[in-house]
């Protein structure tokens, strides 16, 4: 039997580090744009806001700088820190936004997180990004970072994998797409979810199919799809990249 390949703890607690740095950016942008919106603002209270924000990702920028994370960024992240402040389109604050979910499964698995929320519950970014603090020194983080056991990790990603799977299911049989020999995606939605079930990837059924909001995948609304389809994308795009070796971040490709 091959042993597994996960990254090493190093690797994953700069990884950590970088979607911190995302995340604390994205937030800046969340805040100075809705400056924008804010008509009810005094003009002195926006200028400070602003000059605030502005000072807050120079010293964001400095600390990714002053931390030698440039390295480990990736190209998307790099370019996103050197776009002049205020400048993210709304599709790259939502789609950057669901970092939030990568990092959780970092701190997880790096044992700063006691356990991963349900896929119908979000993270909560106060909690993801408290462990980093981010704007001080990052030498204790790196050099405490220890992973949970391979066995632990290979479990939960094929758990993030099976929900993934109900998800991109949900989205094939919505575009008529039909599958292979004529068996009903009903069929083999309910021989998943019961093989899921016995292997404790997810707590029980309902319906014969996944467990969510209190009821069965198949009766999710369109806002509770699109959150539960991306949660299982995003932890299962991290938990594939931690419990490979030789996988770059960038290089994850994952149905959706």
């Amino acid at each position: 039997m091959d042993e597994p390949r996960i990254q090493n703890a190093r690797a994953v607690a700069y990884r950590a580090l970088c979607l911190g740095a995302i995340l604390k950016r994205g937030e800046f942008e969340i805040t100075l744009q809705g400056l924008d919106d804010d008509y009810a603002l005094p003009e002195d209270a926006r200028r400070h806001m602003t000059s605030k924000h502005h000072d807050l990702n120079d010293q964001l920028y400095k600390w990714v700088d002053d931390e030698n994370l440039t390295q480990y960024l990736i190209d998307t992240e790099r370019t996103l820190l050197q776009k002049p402040l205020g400048s993210w389109r709304e599709r790259t604050i939502i789609s950057m936004s669901w970092r939030v979910e990568s990092l959780g499964v970092m701190l997880w698995a790096l044992r700063y997180l006691d356990s991963i929320p349900p896929f119908d519950v979000q993270f909560e970014p106060d909690d993801v990004l408290y462990p980093l603090d981010v704007l001080t020194p990052t030498v204790d983080f790196v050099w405490r970072a220890q992973l949970r056991p391979a066995r632990t990790l290979i479990q939960m990603r094929d758990r993030a994998e099976g929900w993934n799977w109900r998800a991109r299911a949900t989205e094939l049989e919505r575009l008529g797409v039909q599958p292979p020999n004529g068996v009903p995606f009903r069929e083999i939605i309910h021989e998943t979810a019961h093989k899921a079930r016995d292997k404790g990837h997810v707590p029980y059924l309902i319906d014969n199919d996944f467990p969510a909001f209190g009821k069965p995948f198949a009766e999710l609304d369109s806002e509770q799809y699109a959150l539960v389809s991306n949660i299982a994308y995003e932890r299962y795009t991290a938990l594939s990249w931690l419990c490979e070796l030789s996988a770059a971040w960038e290089g994850i490709r994952i149905d959706r």
